[in-house]
């Protein structure tokens, strides 16, 4: 852990660092220091503890993974790749934490929780030269469907939806950011729980008979993570 701390110090303050680059370590450096922060609050719960404790851990090995990547690295386009999808977990983990971003119910909290934790584990393990070609096969799936989350049909439709409400831009731009943080649905929906959607989710819930009706009524009433069986089928 320190050493990853240090070595994204380091990164951050090099001045041959572009701009881009210097951006995803201090995200990772962000989401690791408010998890390692939540930890260490007297007041967190012992399942949340645990939990945040595997998210560092899993994140920490993913990132000293892509510092030193394997002769036959699995990422696409190389250890980069791997960094960037690490720096938005890790946008993700600072909005987790952050007090107007974090979800108020503890049920969305553990959901995004573990989401961030599978991402975790998927970067980890697609960089990890002891993992089998199936168990490294699966992970890059996994991390696949994270980065081009923004791309899946049914977030494109549920955007389009969502648009017909004319939303705010701090609206949008924030279930794209969870989106991509997080994936689709959970992301999704957590950025459109947000403050910056609430007259969005109002419109479309008093609109009976469409598609969207039935998913933004329970995004009213429930906690969001109970209401992706209601995300409009593809």
């Amino acid at each position: 852990m320190k050493e990853v701390l240090t070595e994204m110090l380091s990164l951050i303050d090099d001045p041959n660092t572009a701009p881009e680059d210097r951006a995803t370590y201090m995200h990772i450096l962000g989401g690791l220091t408010a998890t390692l922060k939540a930890i260490q609050d007297p007041g967190v719960t012992p399942q949340d503890r645990a939990a945040y404790t595997r998210i560092v851990k899993a994140m920490t090995d993913a990132v000293k993974a892509a510092l030193e990547p394997p002769p036959q690295s699995n990422a696409p386009q190389g250890p980069k790749w791997a960094m960037k999808s690490l720096g938005e977990t890790g946008a993700g983990l600072e909005a987790l934490h952050g007090s107007r971003s974090a979800p108020e119910d503890p049920k969305d909290r553990k959901e995004i929780q573990k989401r961030i934790e599978e991402a975790c584990n998927a970067l980890r393990t697609v960089q990890d030269p002891k993992a089998s070609p199936e168990e490294r096969e699966e992970a890059l799936k996994k991390v696949k469907q994270r980065i081009q989350a923004l791309k899946n049909v049914q977030y494109l439709k549920l955007m389009k939806e969502i648009k017909r409400y004319k939303p705010s831009a701090a609206c949008v731009e924030t279930v794209e950011n969870r989106t991509r943080q997080v994936g689709w649905s959970d992301g999704s929906l957590w950025g459109l729980s947000g403050p910056s959607c609430a007259a969005t989710v109002a419109a479309g819930a008093s609109q009976e008979k469409t598609e969207l009706h039935a998913l933004l009524v329970c995004m009213q009433r429930n906690p969001f993570s109970s209401c992706v069986d209601y995300v409009p089928e593809d």
